[in-house]
């Protein structure tokens, strides 16, 4: 395994001071995918205090659980001492943890078969349950018991479901029921983690396979809208999203476009304001029948922002509607109209007499008037047909 002229740095200077050090976790796992790992996570026998001898710049991410965070080269490194994980009461977090010498101990904590793996330039891989063979199979396996793993942490339910769509791999049979035994302590989750799997599950280049949401019943207590959804619709969803570009608002469009309230459901899934506004403007106009026209397209233009009707076109591409490429073609070469951007201003409607909320209606309607023709976009014109509609 070739690892970058850094880890090697850093794991050299462990061995050195007489301990022995290892890369683990998705790391590994992504190199004997033949992808390019984008972090390197290390684990050893020394303690949180050892490294922090060893290395001059470190800081404590999760000392309490053994993890200092090495800096080297600009670089942040999480090194963790092995360990025993204690009873997890709430289903997220050990209530403590015991530092361990034997890495084999260190990786049977951990949820999946491929994320137990360990490698060593000088020890080569520590592979005590068989993740590598698991990866070549494509199969996602709990550790030893995976009821225990998932009881542990909850969490690792939806991890499970989210690898399954992020690499393709089938969940194995074991693993899988045992899902859908403890779905219901996703409940003990918060929902900021339970939403961050979710979005990445629902980005994933197999991200039809969000279906396993409803399969194991896992959103029914902390997310019943998307179960829901699921349920009445599933197959349908699945086959858009498949089509449809990549992208959080997108996904949650196509996947809640006709739930009665979507706005709380995006709201309770504590989602950035930017990512609710965005997907709520393409479920508006989910259903909206684009039959070419040039005045319909500059309306959605206005409102929506070039970047927002595309997106909105690709969902409809991906629904099969018609005259979508056309419209795209259009859009493209088309600049965005707003009140803004109008040759014209409140105080100038003002000065033709219009008084309160006469103004701001009035400069909609010239809008509209400059929508239907873009070259009408000049003030004596808009001045004038303001002036028609004094009274």
């Amino acid at each position: 395994m070739k690892l970058t002229k850094d880890v090697l740095y850093l794991l050299d200077k462990i061995n050195e001071s007489g301990f022995e050090g290892y890369i683990v976790g998705g790391c590994v796992r992504d190199y004997l995918m033949g992808l390019t790992p984008h972090d390197y996570d290390i684990t050893t026998n020394a303690l949180p205090e050892d490294i922090k001898k060893i290395f001059p710049h470190t800081f404590d991410t999760g000392i309490q659980h053994g993890t200092v965070t090495v800096v080297h080269n600009s670089v942040n490194y999480e090194v963790t001492t092995y360990r025993i994980d204690g009873k997890y009461k709430d289903n997220r977090h050990p209530d403590e943890v015991t530092f361990t010498d034997d890495i084999t101990k260190d990786l049977s904590r951990r949820d999946f078969t491929m994320n137990a793996i360990a490698y060593s330039p000088d020890k080569g891989y520590a592979d005590p349950f068989g993740g590598r063979e698991d990866i070549k199979k494509g199969i996602i396996r709990g550790v030893r018991e995976p009821n225990l793993r998932f009881r542990e942490d909850a969490l690792r339910m939806l991890r499970a479901l989210r690898f399954s769509a992020q690499l393709g791999f089938e969940i194995e049979e074991k693993t899988y029921e045992a899902v859908k035994n403890n779905a219901g302590l996703i409940k003990n989750v918060s929902i900021e983690r339970i939403t961050t799997e979710f979005l990445r599950l629902i980005t994933s280049e197999h991200r039809e396979k969000l279906l396993l949401i409803d399969e194991t019943k896992l959103f029914e207590e902390c997310a019943p809208e998307i179960s829901r959804a699921l349920r009445q619709r599933g197959k349908q969803i699945a086959e858009i999203l498949k089509k449809a570009d990549k992208g959080e608002d997108i996904a949650l469009c196509i996947i809640l476009a006709y739930e009665e309230n979507p706005e709380r459901t995006l709201k309770n899934l504590k989602l950035s304001n930017s990512l609710i506004k965005s997907a709520l403007s393409l479920i508006k106009y989910y259903d909206f029948k684009i039959d070419g026209s040039e005045y319909d397209l500059r309306k959605l233009l206005s409102e929506m922002g070039k970047e927002g009707l595309l997106k909105l076109l690709n969902i409809k591409k991906a629904k099969g509607e018609e005259y979508i490429s056309e419209a795209e073609k259009f859009i493209k070469n088309e600049e965005q109209t707003t009140i803004k951007s109008l040759d014209i201003n409140g105080r100038d409607i003002t000065g033709l007499g219009f008084k309160g909320p006469e103004i701001g209606y009035t400069l909609n309607r010239l809008l509209d008037f400059v929508l239907l023709n873009p070259e009408n976009n000049k003030k004596e014109i808009l001045l004038k047909e303001a002036f028609k509609w004094l009274h």
